[in-house]
């Protein structure tokens, strides 16, 4: 496995942490109904930006790896 290979995989395997972690912060504002409440509006926004954008980063590296070939 290249340098390049390994690279990919630990940044697809932290991706899957964040999405899981920032899925899990989204469904507890949900069930508490701080997604309701003025103060959290930012930081709900906030959290729904970093899990769209972990789960772009995620797809872009499954891409690379699928177009290179070296799964």
């Amino acid at each position: 496995m290249s340098e390049e290979d390994a690279l990919l995989e630990e940044a697809m395997d932290n991706l899957r942490e964040s999405i899981q972690r920032l899925r899990a912060i989204q469904t507890r504002f949900h069930s508490t109904r701080q997604d309701e409440n003025p103060n959290y509006r930012d930081l709900l926004h906030r959290v729904r930006t970093a899990l769209a954008m972990s789960e772009a980063a995620f797809m872009e590296a499954r891409r690379r790896i699928e177009r290179e070939g070296t799964r």
